[in-house]
């Protein structure tokens, strides 16, 4: 695996050396820089070739942008709302010249009109666009039919799927009040989820209750598999605590989630890390696959239901993520340095413990380096939100803001669907 990542340079954590207040591990004129010298990059490279959705296309930079106006720190850097709906404009006219009209498109998050509507809404939102905010909901809400029905798509997973419809019904109740999308309506897609993770699992004849199958293959990870599963259920309204401190949903479904969570647990290894698949090896330190993804499943997990094997769990991860995950795939979320790096933050919110702070400020440091300027723009899309540099900001973005930071559309400390 040594080829897959740089060596990390950095001696780990000590507060003795290195402090132990924010502003002492934060050099903000250093990250506010890098910040300025990637977006100028971006712009200069946006095309007309770029895809239209959130994943690789423009609808990410739109993101992006609109990521840049929550920060006191960023907004008046550029005109961030005013290029947020360009470049989400842009988008929304490429989407609509598609010739794939399909349920499944009307359901993709990531890599389809889903996320374009609901990233639309929230600039709307954001810019006072009433009308526009509105009928960006009701694009977005097109989704819900084929979600609630078994057959209405055969996607479960995060980029295409389920799982990223749910995810993006919560951004979109955190980033817009009131709560636009019923708990109704996101009670009865996770329905669905169970039904047919129950089904998958029992063709497989699992010991477990739930799994999903993308392109016939039974993945773990973030971007296609289990865990990024089994997080969106678990932000679902079933697990809000009622007045006696007890779960809302039905004990079947509640104990199905919690075994197939225990489940996945059992596989880590003694790295800290997760095989891409339930019958592979593989070991891959990214978000989309590994550590870097599954992370997010059991700090919800340990949020949920306050069980320190949750917890234990994440600092394995957050440990081979300091050993490993300066990858040389280059800057992005999805397999990249700054996914990795977003662990961390996400490890110090958790926490609140200085040197998960420390490893993220060391991650963004290597992004800056002479090692790793041979792969800044080694990706497919170097200036995306998933593969590029539009993720990268939204890292950086967080940074200067670590108890507020959030991996795109998977903030496991907010209540979104209440």
């Amino acid at each position: 695996m040594g080829e897959r990542y740089f060596a990390n340079p950095y001696d780990d954590y000590d507060e003795k050396t290195h402090g132990k207040e924010e502003n002492q591990l934060v050099a903000r004129e250093s990250v506010l820089e890098l910040i300025k010298k990637y977006v100028d990059i971006i712009q200069q490279n946006v095309n007309s070739k770029m895809r239209d959705d959130l994943y690789v296309g423009i609808a990410g930079i739109a993101f992006m942008f609109w990521k840049l106006a929550q920060s006191d720190e960023t907004k008046h850097m550029f005109p961030c709302l005013e290029l947020a709906s360009k470049y989400i404009g842009e988008a929304k006219h490429r989407s609509r010249e598609k010739r794939d009209k399909s349920s499944k498109n009307a359901v993709a998050f990531l890599c389809g009109g889903s996320g374009i509507a609901a990233v639309s809404a929230a600039i709307a939102n954001e810019m006072g666009k009433l009308q526009e905010m509105e009928n960006d909901l009701e694009s977005f809400l097109q989704g819900c039919p084929p979600c609630t029905n078994v057959k209405g798509t055969d996607a479960d997973e995060v980029l295409v799927g389920r799982a990223g419809y749910l995810h993006g019904a919560s951004w979109l109740n955190q980033a817009i009040t009131p709560k636009p999308i019923e708990n109704e309506a996101i009670s009865e897609i996770c329905q669905t989820l169970i039904k047919r993770g129950r089904s998958v699992a029992h063709s497989l004849r699992l010991a477990f209750p739930l799994m999903y199958e993308y392109h016939e293959k039974a993945y773990l990870g973030a971007a296609h598999g289990v865990c990024a599963i089994l997080h969106a259920l678990l932000e679902s309204p079933w697990f809000d605590r009622d007045a006696t401190d007890r779960f809302s949903g039905s004990p079947t479904k509640l104990t199905d989630i919690k075994s197939t969570i225990d489940y996945v647990l059992t596989l880590q290894d003694g790295d800290g890390n997760f095989p891409t698949r339930i019958d592979s090896n593989r070991m891959l330190v990214h978000w989309c696959h590994g550590c870097g993804g599954a992370i997010y499943l059991f700090a919800k997990a340990f949020l949920t239901f306050r069980e320190d094997k949750y917890l234990d769990c994440c600092r394995k991860c957050a440990d081979e993520l300091w050993r490993h995950g300066l990858l040389r795939k280059g800057p992005g979320i999805c397999h990249g340095v700054a996914g990795n790096g977003y662990a961390f933050l996400l490890m110090y919110r958790l926490t609140g413990e200085k040197r998960y702070l420390y490893r993220a400020v060391k991650f963004a440091e290597f992004l800056n380096s002479s090692s790793f300027a041979s792969v800044l723009l080694a990706p497919d899309r170097p200036f995306s939100l998933y593969e590029g540099l539009a993720g990268t900001v939204c890292f950086l973005v967080d940074l200067l803001t670590p108890m507020r930071s959030s991996f795109p559309f998977m903030d496991v400390f907010e209540r979104k669907c209440v």
